[in-house]
């Protein structure tokens, strides 16, 4: 039974997981060009040139169409009650989406857009109490509501976004003068082929001359990324923990095919004396086997079922809305597993099996063979380095990531490890302390226990101190998700950023800020550049990933765009580990965070040349420094020390920290008012709109804790039951030699 159960509450986990990841996958691959709107899509961080243009018209397949798409954070603003709200907006040029449509109310109004029109999501309409026909500002300009935004596709952003969209015509970018800011916009071109099928290919062999031209190349498969990214990373936290319970299912499986060889070796020396062949007792016992696997895994797959129910939808349904079912590859991957890791957690007892000997059906010499001193034999590094691939294999295969597959089977390997070498120490410890002292026959008795050769109390405490240590990890991580976003603020963080204020407008800012009572206010100069050399060699940009779903801030090091800063004095909550801040007398030093420079490749005393507005700066690394980057500060990877980036253009950040929401958004209407250029960023709105998805993830984190709950219970349960025939037999012995019910 504890078989079964062991098997049913792994499978279970593991499938429901594992069907929820391929549904998912699936369905947006499916959506991919509508999701994305087109087949292809171009990004830069600034507009695009006319070399850039004419490189692209060159190079796109004949019979290809365009669209001229551009992305920013800003701030809209409804003037006749000054209500203030952030916002994505979105301008269009062009037939885009080439696929799927821009659902609007009323319906068909996108593509009839004209120049100081806007669309708006409800939310935003909500939050600034407008009305069709109602007049909104942005930036320098007033526009038009012509309705309300149902849905869209997700261009090269996120279907996990917090700001709601905001859609106006290209034709009307200019005129709010927001293009001149200095904060990340995106500028993209959307492209349709004339054959949609050679997207994939065209995307492989251009990605390169692409990014020399400082473009980045998408095809619809990697449409939002970021998001995807983020999802995969939380699905492989959950199979990896689905995996965990079904490690200590497997050890329930060690424990009950141990017990069974005790129970069962009279019953198996009688089948040998009549002549049964090694063969053939294992192939009963593995027939056994197979048939509670089996069970096991049918149950198990239903359980699946159930549990697919119960795990929220992440993506959110308004973007991709699908039931997940256990398809044919799901179904088989659970069978599969349902029936391999039983078999490996007892391929010891199976071995053991085969050399048990006929003459146990006459003497109990087995039970003296297996009281004697546990040591580890052939069979059982064998055993446990078979399990230990096999739970590699499972993890790789689920996560795809060899790396994380490794680092799970590292701690089911070392933490059994370390927990039987402690226990083997306690044990030694004991029986020298029991033989050194004279202590009553009850407490020799109960100390004994410890110490007592050929139990399966070591492997019994070796699985229930894995169990609470997989609960516990489990429970850490859900709390530590909510610690770590904000949701429970415990260290007064920054909560309101102010994004894109301009020289002229910064010692206003400062005084409007204090009056409203900001506290831990700092503003920080921000420079856009991109790194051009190191130690005077030019950056070779085609190293750059080319999978979307790949790339990450370590594989761009040397080829993102980076926003610099400079200042005189580190922050607290940063910590010099090599180098000097800063060497006095020398100008142009520079200080970089410390991980990020091993993925830079840069020692101290290298230099590096950066593009800042077309004009190259260099400087000298100096310093390498640790930042806490949960403190909410303006922190940048690379800084410079005061000098030569004082000329160049740039515009300020700031954070700084209000206690009251009202108060927060008087300043914020305050500031909007006087310049609606700023972009204004309240942390707590932003950590409630996240909210909805971290409590999805911690719910279902809480759904695998209790399966990992489940599998514990189990794994008590079956070390009691493993060894109740002895404390059977010890019970009924002591009571003939006298032992009291007191004893």
């Amino acid at each position: 039974m504890q078989i079964v159960l062991a098997i049913v509450i792994g499978t279970g986990s593991v499938t429901a997981i594992h069907a929820y990841r391929e549904e998912l996958s699936r369905s947006i691959l499916k959506e991919a060009r509508t999701l994305m709107g087109s087949d292809l899509l171009v990004q830069s961080s600034s507009p695009f040139t006319w070399e850039q243009k004419e490189f692209m018209s060159q190079r796109l397949p004949k019979g290809s169409e365009t669209s001229e798409l551009v992305q920013f954070a800003s701030m809209l603003r409804n003037q006749e009650n000054d209500e203030t709200t952030l916002s994505l907006i979105k301008t269009v040029s062009g037939k885009f989406p080439y696929y799927g449509e821009i659902i609007t109310e009323p319906a068909g109004v996108y593509r009839k857009l004209k120049e100081g029109e806007i669309l708006l999501e409800e939310n935003l309409i909500k939050n600034l109490k407008l009305k069709i026909g109602s007049s909104v500002s942005l930036g320098e300009r007033d526009f038009i509501l012509k309705g309300k935004v149902i849905k869209e596709p997700g261009i090269a952003g996120s279907f996990l976004s917090m700001a709601p969209t905001a859609i106006i015509s290209g034709s009307s970018l200019v005129s709010t003068g927001l293009e001149q800011r200095g904060s990340r916009i995106s500028y993209m071109i959307a492209v349709k082929l004339k054959d949609p099928l050679i997207a994939g290919k065209y995307k492989e062999n251009h990605f390169k001359e692409y990014i020399q031209k400082d473009l980045t190349l998408y095809d619809s498969t990697e449409t939002n990324s970021g998001s995807r990214k983020f999802l995969t990373n939380t699905l492989d936290f959950f199979s990896l923990l689905g995996l965990s319970a079904f490690f200590l299912g497997g050890i329930s499986i060690l424990l009950v095919s141990r017990a069974g060889i005790r129970e069962k070796s009279g019953a198996i020396a009688v089948l040998k004396c009549l002549g049964a062949s090694p063969n053939a007792v294992s192939w009963i016992v593995l027939g056994e086997l197979f048939l509670f696997s089996l069970i096991g895994s049918v149950f198990g797959i239903l359980f699946g079922n159930i549990l697919l129910k119960w795990i929220p939808d992440l993506a959110g349904e308004e973007i991709l809305s699908f039931q997940p079912t256990i398809g044919f590859s799901s179904l088989f991957w659970g069978l599969l597993i349902g029936v391999l890791i039983p078999f490996f957690s007892s391929i010891e007892s199976l071995i053991e099996i085969r050399t048990l000997k006929p003459i146990l059906a006459l003497k109990q010499e087995f039970q003296e063979e297996t009281n004697q001193i546990p040591k580890f034999r052939v069979t059982q590094i064998l055993g446990y380095l078979i399990l230990f691939v096999l739970f590699f294999a499972l993890a790789w295969w689920e996560t795809e990531s060899a790396l994380k597959g490794l680092i799970l089977c590292s701690i089911l390997l070392i933490l059994p490890l370390i927990i039987f070498l402690v226990y083997s120490g306690i044990r030694i410890f004991i029986s020298r302390l029991r033989d050194r002292n004279d202590f009553s026959p009850f407490v020799r008795f109960i100390v004994g226990k410890f110490d007592r050769p050929g139990t399966s109390l070591s492997l019994s405490i070796i699985g229930l101190t894995s169990s609470l240590f997989i609960l516990l990890l489990s429970l850490i991580v859900s709390e530590s998700l909510l610690e770590y976003s904000g949701a429970k603020d415990k260290e007064r963080r920054p909560n309101l950023f102010v994004l894109d204020i301009r020289a002229e407008q910064k010692e206003h800012f400062e005084e409007v800020a204090k009056e409203f009572g900001a506290e831990k206010l700092i503003v920080a100069p921000v420079i856009g550049a991109r790194l051009s050399k190191i130690n005077g060699e030019v950056v070779k940009k085609d190293e750059t990933e080319s999978s979307a779903l790949r790339r990450d801030w370590r594989s761009t090091a040397r080829t993102r765009e980076y926003f610099l800063s400079y200042r005189n004095e580190p922050y607290p909550t940063e910590k010099i580990v090599e180098g000097d801040f800063w060497r006095k007398g020398e100008e142009d030093q520079i200080s970089i965070e410390k991980e990020f420079s091993t993925y830079l490749k840069v020692n101290l005393g290298d230099s590096l040349s950066f593009l800042v507005s077309g004009v190259e700066v260099t400087g000298v690394i100096r310093n390498f420094r640790t930042v806490n980057w949960a403190d909410m500060r303006p922190n940048f990877v690379v800084l410079f020390s005061k000098g030569i980036l004082e000329k160049e253009p740039s515009y300020y950040l700031s954070s700084l920290r209000i206690e009251s929401e009202e108060k927060r958004y008087d300043l914020q209407k305050n500031l909007i008012s006087k310049y609606p250029n700023l972009t204004i960023i309240d942390t707590d709105k932003a950590v409630r709109a996240f909210l909805g998805i971290l409590e999805k993830i911690s719910f279902t984190i809480q759904l695998m804790t209790g399966l990992i709950l489940g599998a514990s219970l189990l794994l008590v349960l079956t070390a009691l039951n493993s060894s109740r025939k002895e404390r059977i037999e010890e019970t009924t012995l002591l009571r003939i030699i006298g032992g009291t019910s007191v004893f």
